[in-house]
């Protein structure tokens, strides 16, 4: 299958999975349309403020837990890029460049975000911060091997289940960056909305940049 039509399978394959199957039979149409006309003009059109997707979006408080929500949000936007650009590749005429595409799809973050307290400076990672800091380029890596092994739905079911292995060992390495420069995570996959350290209630939104030099954060000035 090429490679347009592996990416509108997987959206279909994650939207079946989240039961939002108004949504899905809409995609199975656009792979119909693929198919019989190599018409890549339909999924995107779905999307315009006519379109039948104008009023769609992911609700996470609906699935089983927030940490799916957020992984099926992120990978849905994921798939909807790639496809846009494979849309493009096939509009020209011309064979998808996956070295073009990996060299621009996914770039590593080297900013975390991460609750401050500015009544007493303490700052500390929930598992949404990490989440947020390692879901970029995992969900790039692995939406690029499924397009060339074939196997995209596979890569697509791993990461809105979270069993992806590269989930848990991009997760180990941000919490060694973390534990290394000294700041304290907790499991939560949420927001602090008071400081464990002083109680207070002033709680901010704080960066701590990628050290390009050693395993650790640089907390960036309050």
């Amino acid at each position: 299958m090429e490679m347009y039509g592996m990416t509108l399978n997987a959206i279909k394959t994650l939207l079946t999975d989240i039961r939002m199957t108004k949504y899905a039979d809409i995609v199975d149409e656009c792979i119909d349309k693929w198919e019989s006309e190599k018409n890549v003009d339909m999924f995107r059109l779905e999307f315009d403020p006519k379109g039948r997707f104008s009023d769609f979006r992911i609700d996470g408080q609906t699935l089983e837990t927030p940490e799916k929500g957020f992984w099926t949000a992120q990978t849905f936007s994921a798939l909807l890029a790639m496809n846009a650009q494979l849309a493009d590749f096939q509009k020209r005429g011309m064979k998808p460049d996956m070295n073009f595409i990996r060299s621009r799809f996914g770039a590593a973050n080297e900013i975390m975000t991460a609750a401050l307290c500015k009544d007493c400076g303490h700052r500390e990672a929930t598992a949404m911060d990490i989440d947020k800091y390692v879901s970029k380029i995992v969900i790039a890596k692995r939406i690029i091997k499924g397009l060339e092994s074939g196997e995209l739905d596979k890569e697509v079911e791993e990461l809105i289940n979270v069993t992806s292995d590269d989930i848990a060992r991009e997760r180990r390495k941000a919490k060694l960056r973390l534990e290394n420069t000294g700041i304290v995570y907790t499991d939560v996959f949420g927001r602090l909305v008071s400081c464990p350290k002083c109680s207070g209630k002033n709680i901010a939104e704080g960066r701590l940049l990628r050290s390009l030099k050693e395993n650790v954060f640089v907390p960036l000035s309050k």
